[in-house]
């Protein structure tokens, strides 16, 4: 006779989805294990996929970032939105990895938030602008004009950083194809 599994659904299952740890808590034949492998792949995929970058600093498997990155998503309630490459290197910032984070790296997942945003978003904004203290490059990510063109992201470089606050991350939208003015940086969502 077969063992039930500790969960059956998604829903029973919801708080452990994005959380490496917890898969631990359940056998690895059962449904459930396999449901949050499965879950926590596609987020190892979102992550290492689009910034490789990432590799370089973690090793090949990526999870001495992917494991506690994700616990610490969870405890703070990052949701899991195109700000995510830009939580993701915050999180960077006060782990062990700090010490070797550079511009590049840190381009990268602005531009992979701009990217993630001009894909995912369906408001009326055509633009997103993200800028970072650290840097007087910011990023914006562009929707498709047209059926034939791809969303497209561009690096802006300024001769002086515009402050974003009191955040290290900043960002604003335009309602047009071009930035013609700077409303000011709004703080990232969770």
């Amino acid at each position: 006779m077969n063992e039930p599994s500790l969960a059956r659904t998604d829903r029973e299952l919801f708080d452990v989805l994005t959380s490496p740890s917890r898969i631990l808590d359940y056998p690895p034949n059962s449904r459930a294990y396999g449901r949050i492998d499965v879950s926590l792949r596609a987020y190892w995929h979102s992550t290492f996929d689009i910034c490789p970058e990432l590799l370089e600093l973690s090793g090949p498997d990526g999870m001495t970032i992917f494991a506690p990155f994700m616990e610490w998503a969870r405890e703070q309630g990052v949701r899991f939105t195109w700000s995510y490459y830009l939580w993701l290197y915050r999180w960077l910032r006060q782990s062990v990895f700090r010490d070797r984070l550079g511009d590049e790296l840190l381009i990268s997942l602005m531009g992979a938030s701009a990217a993630r945003w001009a894909i995912r978003d369906r408001g009326a904004a055509h633009g997103l602008a993200i800028g970072c203290a650290a840097t007087p490059t910011f990023v914006v990510g562009w929707k498709c004009r047209s059926l034939s063109a791809g969303r497209q992201v561009e690096l802006v470089e300024l001769d002086q950083p515009i402050a974003v606050g009191d955040a290290f991350f900043g960002f604003f939208t335009t309602p047009g194809s071009e930035i013609a003015e700077f409303p000011g940086w709004r703080s990232l969502p969770l």
